[in-house]
């Protein structure tokens, strides 16, 4: 029996399954400068690659059960404007990564916040993770702060742990856990 994609309802937002017919928007979304300097990570070349890494970072994650990421739409739009998930699932262990990524013309506004405290709660309660951790680049302070917001801890920083315009580059390692989550949650 197939598993059914599991939608989440905030107060203002759908987060839905992303789909092949969803390439063209991965396609724009993920060459955004902004998006693409935020994480370190150049766009797809093409519709083709674009199809091919939605299906990896998408379809793949769900379909394998090692991770979930869901497209990030605004109530009453089917029009993505980001994306946010746990991928990397480690059961053995108990843990996962997260990642996200939102149109710029949508930042400063608590979508991410509220996106991602939907998608922690869903680890923690249904995925029964205890740890969830966030690869930040030094140079994104957004991003450091969203995770800060929501309770995760620095724990250091990994050195040369990625390569990005022709230069290694570090890597900020916070971490989240459960106990942690839910005492700010009481």
């Amino acid at each position: 029996m197939a598993r059914r994609f599991p939608v989440l309802r905030t107060r203002r937002l759908v987060l839905r399954e992303v789909t092949a017919t969803d390439a063209p928007w991965y396609f724009r979304h993920f060459n955004i400068w902004e998006i693409a300097d935020g994480q370190e990570h150049p766009g797809p070349k093409d519709i083709k690659a674009a199809r091919q890494e939605l299906k990896l970072y998408f379809t793949d994650n769900f379909r394998n059960d090692t991770g979930i990421r869901w497209g990030i739409t605004l109530k009453g739009s089917d029009e993505l404007i980001g994306s946010a998930g746990l991928y990397k699932w480690t059961k053995r262990t108990f843990q996962v990564e997260t990642g996200y990524d939102l149109d710029p013309k949508y930042w400063g506004q608590g979508i991410m916040t509220e996106a991602m405290t939907a998608i922690i709660r869903y680890g923690f309660e249904v995925m029964k993770v205890n740890r969830i951790e966030a690869l930040v680049s030094p140079r994104n302070r957004g991003s450091q702060g969203l995770v800060r917001r929501l309770g995760f801890r620095k724990e250091g920083t990994l050195r040369e742990h990625d390569f990005y315009g022709g230069k290694f580059t570090d890597d900020l390692l916070f971490s989240l856990l459960k106990r942690d989550w839910r005492q700010r949650h009481r």
